[in-house]
């Protein structure tokens, strides 16, 4: 069953952007509580790069 879609908020959406680029993606989900296609998602909503440095895949965990 497929879990309710939950809105973003703005302060989760800081969160984001602040963690993009240090943390890897599955980090990020855990620390927001969503999962990994979750944060791939509203980062390429909102334009930021998830890749952090020396990774060649910016969902990797």
């Amino acid at each position: 069953m497929l879990k309710p879609v939950r809105s973003w908020t703005a302060e989760e959406i800081e969160k984001l952007k602040a963690m993009a680029g240090k943390l890897p993606t599955g980090k990020i989900a855990e620390h927001l509580g969503r999962g990994p296609m979750a944060i791939a998602m509203k980062a390429h909503q909102l334009k930021v790069s998830l890749r952090t440095r020396g990774d060649s895949s910016s969902t990797k965990s």
